[in-house]
């Protein structure tokens, strides 16, 4: 389970890698991923073209398999239980909302070559 402390990084870092493990050649070459790093509640789960139900608690990455190319193009989302490290994979045509992502989200992610004109603006926390 994830913790409000150092912990929390190595929670994180160990997601970061469950995440990179799962990554298609093609994502690695050319796509930026993301994670919200907010804990969700087990239920239902409505993000972008996605609908499902899940049972435990969970975070979300999104994969921008064609950074910089606008709204609507095919990327990838993974529900990950952060205690178990098990994965659901869900495939989309849309980023998780259309503007800027909410503070709770970092780039784990970024194929080289990959400018930061092409990256996915995550708003600033404001703290």
């Amino acid at each position: 389970m994830l913790r409000n402390s150092s912990q929390e990084q190595d929670d994180f870092r160990a997601l970061d890698d469950a995440i990179l493990e799962r990554l298609t050649d093609k994502e690695r070459e050319a796509a930026v991923v993301y994670l919200d790093m907010q804990l969700k509640p087990p239920g239902p789960v409505s993000i972008a073209s996605i609908d499902l139900q899940l049972d435990t608690p969970y975070v979300v990455a999104f994969i921008d398999r064609r950074p910089g190319a606008n709204w609507m193009h095919p990327c990838r989302y993974l529900f990950i239980d952060p205690a178990t490290r098990k994965i659901t994979s869900q495939e989309s045509d849309r980023p998780p909302v259309f503007g800027l992502l909410p503070p709770t989200w970092r780039i784990v992610w970024r194929a080289a070559g990959v400018e930061d004109w092409r990256l996915f603006p995550i708003s600033r926390s404001h703290s």
